[in-house]
């Protein structure tokens, strides 16, 4: 279930995954693959992992 604290907390989280992305894409256009091959797996673990930490709550 969402609670307003949830969104609360994830507003930031999903700020900093916004602000790492666009980095990843500006390597990306300034020929610097791999670094922004990188930040883009970071913003989706910074994305993703408070995620999998309230499913992983909410089931057990």
């Amino acid at each position: 279930m969402v609670t307003a604290g949830k969104v609360l907390v994830m507003l930031p989280v999903l700020l900093i995954a916004i602000y790492t992305a666009s980095y990843g894409l500006w390597a990306w256009r300034k020929g610097n693959k791999r670094g922004a091959v990188g930040s883009f797996i970071l913003a989706w673990l910074t994305l993703i992992s408070p995620i999998l930490v309230w499913i992983h709550h909410d089931i057990s």
